[in-house]
Formats: C-alpha cells, sequence, structure tokens
C-alpha cells in the first residue's frame, strides 16, 4: 500500500502545477480575476474547440471581463457554445440578442468565428476520424529485441507490474529517447525494461523512395502476470485504484492525465475503453504530445483516417508551441511535393525552429535544403555547412551530414574536397546498412556537373 500511496500523492502534486496551459489552469485564472492573462489561454483552447473556454470567452466580451465589451463577439462565441449545446448558452444568448447595436453585425461576426472555429469547420479541419489502432507495423522489422532481464525476487514474488515504454528508431535502426510514460507499481521494472529497449535493434527504417528515416513515438507495454495468489488480489486491487486515480484527474480536465488515459487504452491496460477520445481531448486542452499523436494518427492512418491536411493543421499548432518533434514532422508533410500543403519556404522555418533545439532530424534535412535547394532564396551553402557541423558534433560522421558537406563545397566550388565527402558518406551509409542508392546517385550527379 505504501507504493500505491506514493503514486497517488505524486498524482495528486502533479494535479497542483501543470507545465501546460490546460483549461484547469486558465479556468483558476479566470475565477481569481487575472483576466489578462487568461484570455490567451481561453482563446487558444476556445479555437481548439473546447467547449466551456468558448462560454467564458463569450462571458469575458459580454462583461467586460479584462477587455472591452464588445457584444458582437460575446455574441458570436455565445452563438458557437449554444450550438454545441453547453447548458448556460442558451440564456447568455436570449440576453445578448437585446444588447447588440446590430443584429445584422452579430450574425457576421458569428459567421466568421463559425467558419473558423464551429463545430462543422472543426470537424472538417482538425478532428480525426476514429479506427482500430495497430500496435505493430509490418515496415519496422526488429533485428534483436530481447527481453528485460528482471531479479529472480521479482519473478518469484508472484507480484503482477506493468511498464508502458516511449522509444525513437534512428535511422541506424537504434533505439533513442527511451522513457518510461507511465508504470505500475511506479518504477518498480523501469530500470529494466529501459535497459532491454535501449538495447533493441531494428532494421534502418526506410521512406517511399529508400532513403533512412527515424520513427519517433513507438510504445512498447511490458507485463509481468500475477500468480493468482493473495498478492495479486492485493496488487489488482491497489492497481485499479492508480488507474481510477489516473481516470479522475482527466475528468477533471487535467491534459496531462487524459492523454496518459488515452495512452493506458491504447496499450490494453485499461480495458473496454476507446483511446481516441481521449487523446483529443487532451489535444483541444493544449497538452502539445497529445496534438502530436493525433498528427501522427492522421499522417499514418493506424488509430484514425488519414488525412494529411488536418494533421499539418494540429502540427502546426504544436510546433508553434516549440516543439521540435512537431516542427519536423510538419515540414516532412510541406516538403512532400504531392501533398497540397506543398511549401518549400515554410518547411524551411519549421526546420529552423527543430534545428534551434539541436533535433538532429531537423539539422541534417534543414542542411540538405540549404544545400540542395533550386530555390535560390534558400539554398545558402555557408549556412549549410554551419548546420551540418553542429550535426557532427551529435553524430560526427552521419552520412546526411557528409552528403551536405560535399554538395556544399562543391558548389562554393570546392570540387575536389566536395567529391571526397560524398565518398566519405556513401562509405558510412554502406557501414550502416543504409540504403545507398540516394549517395551513389548524389555523388554521379555532383561528379558529372564537374565534368559538364
Amino acid at each position: 500500500m505504501a507504493q500505491l500511496r506514493y503514486g497517488l500523492t505524486l498524482l495528486l502534486c502533479l494535479l497542483s502545477w501543470q507545465v501546460y496551459a490546460d483549461f484547469p489552469t486558465a479556468k483558476a485564472l479566470f475565477e481569481k480575476q487575472e483576466y489578462e492573462l487568461a484570455k490567451p489561454q481561453l482563446e487558444s483552447l476556445a479555437e481548439l474547440g473546447h467547449l466551456e473556454a468558448q462560454f467564458l470567452l463569450s462571458r469575458m466580451y459580454a462583461e467586460g471581463l479584462g477587455v472591452e465589451p464588445d457584444m458582437n463577439l460575446a455574441y458570436a462565441w455565445t452563438l458557437i457554445a449554444r450550438d454545441r449545446k453547453h447548458p448556460e448558452a442558451d440564456k447568455q444568448y436570449r440576453t445578448l440578442r437585446t444588447k447588440l447595436t446590430s443584429r445584422f453585425e452579430g450574425k457576421e461576426v458569428y459567421n466568421s468565428l463559425n467558419s473558423q472555429f464551429g463545430k462543422t469547420a472543426l470537424e472538417g479541419n482538425l478532428y480525426p476520424t476514429e479506427n482500430r489502432f495497430t500496435l505493430t507495423d509490418a515496415k519496422i522489422k526488429p533485428i534483436s529485441q530481447p527481453e528485460p532481464e528482471y531479479p529472480s525476487y521479482i519473478e518469484q514474488s508472484g507480484i503482477a507490474a506493468w511498464a508502458i515504454v516511449h522509444y525513437d528508431i534512428t535511422e541506424d535502426g537504434k533505439t533513442d529517447n527511451v522513457s518510461i510514460a507511465a508504470s505500475y507499481p511506479v518504477d518498480a521494472i523501469s530500470k529494466y525494461v529501459l535497459n532491454a529497449v535501449n538495447s533493441w535493434r531494428f532494421e534502418p527504417p526506410k521512406d517511399l523512395y529508400g532513403a533512412p528515416k527515424r520513427i519517433d513515438m513507438r510504445t512498447h507495454t511490458f507485463k509481468i502476470k500475477s500468480l493468482g495468489n493473495a498478492k495479486s488480489r492485493k496488487f489488482d486491487k491497489d492497481n485499479q485504484e492508480y488507474l481510477d486515480a489516473i481516470l479522475g484527474a482527466a475528468k477533471a480536465e487535467v491534459a496531462k492525465y487524459q492523454y496518459l488515459y488515452a495512452l493506458l487504452a491504447e496499450n490494453g491496460v485499461v480495458s473496454g475503453v476507446k483511446a481516441m477520445p481521449w487523446y483529443l481531448q487532451a489535444a483541444i486542452n493544449g497538452y502539445v504530445p497529445a496534438q502530436y499523436r493525433l498528427a501522427q494518427c492522421l499522417v499514418s492512418g493506424n488509430g484514425c483516417d488519414r488525412d494529411p491536411s488536418k494533421a499539418v493543421n494540429w502540427l502546426a499548432t504544436s510546433a508553434d508551441s516549440g516543439d521540435a518533434k512537431a516542427a519536423y514532422l510538419l515540414a516532412q508533410e510541406l516538403l512532400d511535393s504531392n501533398n497540397v500543403n506543398y511549401n518549400p519556404r515554410k518547411a524551411a522555418s519549421y526546420l529552423e525552429i527543430a534545428a534551434l533545439q539541436d533535433y538532429m532530424p531537423a539539422i541534417a534535412d534543414y542542411g540538405a535544403l540549404l544545400a540542395m535547394s533550386d530555390d535560390p532564396t534558400l539554398r545558402d551553402p555557408n549556412k549549410a555547412i554551419r548546420l551540418a557541423e553542429q550535426g557532427r558534433a551529435i553524430d560526427a560522421n552521419n552520412p546526411n551530414l557528409l552528403s551536405t558537406l560535399g554538395v556544399a563545397f562543391i558548389e562554393l566550388g570546392q570540387q575536389s574536397r566536395g567529391e571526397s565527402m560524398l565518398r566519405q558518406a556513401l562509405a558510412e551509409a554502406k557501414s550502416r546498412n543504409w540504403t545507398i542508392q540516394n549517395f551513389e546517385d548524389l555523388l554521379a550527379d555532383y561528379q558529372t556537373a564537374a565534368a559538364d
């Protein structure tokens, strides 16, 4: 029971302070009459479709709480909340109708806001259509996935445990950023599962064109089954109390726990619960990891219907909050010439956001874009060299960085030095078991260009 008390105490401590601006934070500011601080948070949440935030925003404009009274905006947000069945919106709507200077102007403001943030607009531009989550991916081929080596006392005790692990897969097929997303008893088996996942190896992932790529935010669940004795029955009871505490925090609109409960549902730790509605609630509540998770789903089609345009919208929301992974994934969508949102210049700006945070895939792609772009406003060989050297501080012999250096040197007139770097890139790609066709083509193209 001590372990459970620790878990619940930790949960309650986290409830008292939020890293992300979710609705309880915004509402607390509103109730403390800190309206200037509450307003931007409520606006962000209202624009994502948070019903209570929409209604509080309407009250701010109607009552002049921290803002100049604006009956048109109050009327518009009230109508949007009323359309979505907020219990107090109809009464406020009938009051505001009598205060409008011009019903026509009020309706125009409503139409404008509703076309962006109303129910139909949000369903068309942001909200996913749910389908089945698949926890395995046939495109990801494991080479070595050893199970955790638990101490004998854990296996002999008959006590159950579980842990959900987040990890990325690098271009080399190694795991990276391995972390515990959730576990119970808290951290009881964390050390052992982290050691195991850190040792996992996969065939280097490839994109549609055969180029090496990184895969972010994979999950795996480890479970130790109980032996059906008195200890296991106690575990079941304590574990359920812990899960109920997470659910309680999620229902209290703490975004982190809405996301966590979705993760538990997706990975089968809680049964009979759909993950997608909880991910969506957390995303609407401003939680960046949930927004990124929805974007992943919309890009891949795993868990919801594929929709690149909705993915771009969620990625823009989370990338504009400074999230490096979201900025990078958004740039990939914007660089896809088959995507209606194709925009290399905008992609470059998001790659720079991620590169400034030392996110290695963004450094590599941004450097390559600057070295090889046909757009003269983007091409900058000197900046490409600086980026490649920044990345080499993390991975000195990364083939993508070496090839960027090679092309950049050739663009600056240093043909021999550039070809040497391109040959190094090809050799290193072979040693890492990457697909080498792209590196061979690059070397051949720039040798041919020099000959011409």
